[in-house]
């Protein structure tokens, strides 16, 4: 898992960067595709004149880290580690 820092500007109310923030979740990094946003970690808002600023701390996961196993490899897995004498 890495982080990402991500800016929203101009935000009309804090339930906007809020909405925002949220949506991120489960979906792939704004520029970065195949990074995946897992949860939002941290933020902070700037209040301007008229509206929000605002950064988000949040956790993505690289598509390629995802470990995707064949059934005949489970299979595999599980004939090997039966074999496991469990004496130690």
């Amino acid at each position: 898992m890495e982080t990402r820092l991500l800016g929203h500007e101009r935000a009309d109310t804090v339930l906007d960067v809020a909405a925002w923030a949220n949506d991120l979740i489960g979906k792939d990094l704004p520029g970065q595709p195949g990074y995946r946003v897992i949860k939002v970690i941290q933020f902070q808002l700037v209040q301007l004149d008229a509206g929000y600023d605002a950064m988000v701390l949040v956790e993505v996961q690289n598509e390629g880290e995802f470990l995707n196993l064949k059934e005949a490899d489970v299979e595999a897995i599980v004939d090997i580690t039966s074999a496991v004498d469990d004496k130690i």
